[in-house]
């Protein structure tokens, strides 16, 4: 048996398949190394990639930048570290997070609900219509000994609104003028309904709903009152007596079942000397409550009130200020601490600092003074997700003690951040590493620094990214000059250090996307607890 031979067309496609085998693959390691000032992604693979669930796009985001990636695939896994258990003010950002994801959720629910409901609704018109469509057919094709009705059967009427809209979605525009001639000549009201409404009604019969409410109370005891007195009446109206042979001719049309509890239509009516909105449910004839009395007597009573009340006000502070003055009280108010102050100092106690050495990056801020005391240059308040911190920014630089303080405004939390680099993003596509909505490093479940450090997200942890919390920082400076204020994207990570107390124990790490001004960057700061007591607040 001969071996086949190697013809040119063969040769060529052997060639075009070898060369796009090799290409592939460089293409896709190309993709993926693409980087920004060195940060980028980290994948545990050359071909493995996060999924997303965004449309296909010509152009990828990167996953460098500044040399800060994604860390690989196994920090989305089940066996992802949990972040170390935060503070009072971590778990109340949590919580804020977790209670709008459950809005979103309830939303996406009721949205689903709605849905199935309409589809349902729409399946069932449908069938129904193909049913009475199939029984007309065969009602006037079934045979010989069949053929069509000719009785006209009419449609039930139809039950009105019980709102003051008519039945185009909108209130009346028009008022129907009721003549006179029923006035002294007919009851007041019968039973439920005042003369005003029903002589209104049949003057406006034409009105959806108008006749059928006749139709449906024909059998009515009060409706039937009505009748005898308004045909007594017609025997000198010829106008009431044509509106009686139309109201008798309408309602020779309609068949079925009455209905007892037919609301009546409401009715925009004006007599010659009065305009009226009828209601279905109110007797418009009988004597009002005389409610102007009722609030001219309640303002004045509210008036004399006022009077009181002053002139015991007036009469009671000499004595009052008399009795503190023999207690030798002050009629000062209470001083309520003002805690943070621009220029005010702050004790370093540095053993934190020496102890924490050999577990955090984190370097002691240098000491403004030879004894040992930090001075606050600036002073920034940041606010946002329903929570307030202020930052007391101590060295000429990025380091600050970030102070919160509970909802009697005492200091109840304190922790110190010293920077540990800056970005500045080149282009909307680096901008992208950080802040993209599938794969932006900022809100990603875990955070790995240059040094190989991860930290695992303290607000809201979980195993997906979600969006980071918008913060605002206004900022107060020595020369009294308000800086503009700082928009910030920001998230929260942490990691054990393994170090026991008095050590710290939980080193954290502050990823912020900052716009101030003209100027935008990324900065990220390493932060410890400190103690509230060893800052001498006062």
């Amino acid at each position: 048996m001969m071996p086949p031979r190697l013809t040119p067309t063969f040769g060529l496609i052997l060639i075009l398949t070898l060369t796009l085998g090799l290409l592939t693959p460089l293409d896709s390691w190309a993709k993926k190394s693409r980087s920004s000032g060195g940060y980028s992604r980290p994948s545990s693979s050359l071909s493995q990639r996060t999924p997303t669930t965004r449309p296909s796009r010509t152009v990828r985001t990167p996953s460098v930048s500044g040399g800060y990636s994604r860390p690989s695939s196994s920090a989305t896994s089940s066996t992802a570290r949990a972040a170390p258990s935060g503070s009072a003010t971590d778990q109340a950002l949590s919580r804020q997070a977790s209670k709008r994801a459950l809005d979103d959720f309830q939303c996406q629910r009721q949205a689903a609900t709605a849905t199935s409901s309409g589809s349902a609704n729409h399946s069932n018109n449908a069938h129904s219509s193909n049913h009475s469509s199939t029984s007309s057919n065969s009602s006037s094709w079934s045979g010989w000994t069949t053929r069509p009705s000719t009785a006209r059967t009419a449609p039930p009427p139809r039950r009105p609104s019980t709102h003051s809209v008519n039945w185009y979605g909108h209130r009346p525009s028009n008022r129907y003028t009721l003549p006179k001639y029923y006035r002294g000549h007919t009851a007041p009201s019968f039973g439920p309904w005042s003369a005003v409404l029903l002589f209104g009604l049949l003057q406006t019969l034409s009105s959806p709903g108008h006749a059928e409410f006749f139709y449906h109370h024909a059998e009515d005891p009060a409706y039937r009152q009505w009748r005898t007195e308004a045909e007594a009446l017609a025997r000198e109206h010829a106008e009431l007596a044509q509106q009686l042979a139309a109201l008798d001719q309408q309602l020779a049309t309609f068949s079925g079942p009455r209905d007892t509890q037919y609301p009546a239509p409401n009715l925009a009516i004006e007599t010659d000397d009065l305009a009226t909105e009828s209601e279905p449910t109110m007797n418009t004839a009988t004597t009002g409550f005389p409610f102007a009395a009722l609030l001219t007597g309640l303002f004045i009573v509210l008036l004399l009130a006022v009077l009181l009340i002053l002139m015991w006000r007036r009469f009671a502070r000499p004595a009052t200020k008399a009795r503190r003055s023999q207690h030798g009280e002050s009629s000062r108010s209470g001083y309520r601490p003002d805690w943070f102050r621009l220029g005010m100092t702050l004790p370093l106690d540095p053993s934190l600092f020496i102890l924490a050495a050999p577990w955090t990056q984190i370097q002691a801020p240098p000491a403004a003074s030879n004894s040992g005391l930090l001075s606050v240059e600036r002073l920034g308040a940041v606010s946002g997700a329903g929570v307030t911190w202020h930052r007391l920014y101590v060295a000429d630089d990025e380091r600050f003690f970030q102070v919160h303080c509970d909802a009697h405004g005492q200091p109840d939390e304190c922790r110190y951040f010293a920077p540990l680099d800056v970005v500045e993003p080149a282009d909307a596509a680096e901008w992208g590493v950080w802040l993209d909505r599938d794969e932006g490093l900022i809100g990603w479940p875990e955070f790995e620094t240059q040094d190989g450090h991860r930290y695992a997200r303290l607000w809201s942890p979980g195993q997906t990214r979600i969006e980071p919390y918008a913060l605002r920082e206004t900022l107060e400076t020595l020369n009294g000059v308000q800086a503009a204020p700082a928009q910030q994207q920001a998230m929260l990570y942490a990691r054990t250090t393994g170090a026991a107390p008095p050590a710290p124990t939980t080193e954290y790490l502050l990823v912020m996307a900052q716009e101030q001004g003209d100027r935008a960057w990324v900065a990220l700061h390493l932060g410890i607890d400190i103690p509230i007591a060893s800052l001498n607040l006062s």
